[in-house]
């Protein structure tokens, strides 16, 4: 298995890992608003995009009519139980969406069933970072925003489910994600607690930890980096 190192955008790592080919079937299981589904359309032939979150798998009908891809279909739906005929897709891009999943490894398996004997699979996540005392304090907040957000794994972690999964990884890219706290945080609720109580968390870390989130509060905007992992894997 290859390793490197990468900087720049994370969608854009996973795109040239990915290397979608021209006349390709993609599924993108990554659980956004259509943002990679819509990029992958320029080369692909066709993409279908499964979102769990109804709401956003309508953003991403309204984001692929406004930029003209009509090759782009959005379904709503388990990632565990995939409305499509075994060995029907090239690619398979499952990026940033594993920590809301429940049976993370079912999913996994039926990336694997749906992926063409030649195909690859792409997977992209934020990774713990090895430290308790700093990956239970992000953990805290990342729940505290978002109650869907289970747990981070660790780079191993993901390897193993990749491999238990019957997916071979023969290539991983190691790179960071910059947060800025505003858009990271969202809207302030009512009485703004949620925003309050993840700063507090943020500056009431060891200077040890605040270093290595790479925390920064300039000009009144504050930033952290998380570590990325990502990987390209075919059918074992």
């Amino acid at each position: 298995m290859e390793r490197r190192g990468s900087e720049g955008d994370p969608l854009a790592v996973a795109v040239r890992l990915a290397a979608p080919g021209t006349g390709e079937r993609v599924l993108d299981l990554s659980g956004r608003a259509g943002g990679v589904a819509v990029q992958l359309a320029e080369t692909a032939a066709s993409v279908e995009a499964v979102q769990p979150d109804r709401q956003l798998a309508e953003e991403g009908r309204r984001l692929a009519r406004s930029m003209g891809r009509d090759n782009v279909f959005f379904h709503s739906g388990p990632l565990d139980e995939l409305p499509f005929d075994s060995g029907h897709f090239d690619l398979v891009l499952l990026c940033r969406a594993l920590p809301r999943e429940r049976r993370p490894m079912a999913a996994l398996r039926e990336a694997h069933r749906v992926l063409a004997r030649a195909g690859r699979l792409v997977l992209q996540e934020v990774v713990a970072f090895g430290d308790p005392a700093l990956d239970l304090r992000i953990w805290e907040m990342e729940r505290r925003r978002d109650p869907g957000h289970l747990l981070f794994y660790g780079r191993d972690e993901l390897i193993a489910l990749t491999d238990s999964a019957g997916l071979k990884v023969d290539e991983e890219v190691s790179s960071v994600l910059t947060q800025d706290f505003g858009y990271w945080a969202g809207p302030e609720d009512d009485g703004g607690s949620l925003v309050a109580e993840s700063k507090s968390i943020f500056f009431s870390l060891a200077p040890v930890l605040q270093e290595r989130l790479d925390l920064v509060l300039a000009d009144g905007r504050i930033s952290f980096t998380y570590q990325l992992v990502t990987v390209r894997a075919t059918r074992g």
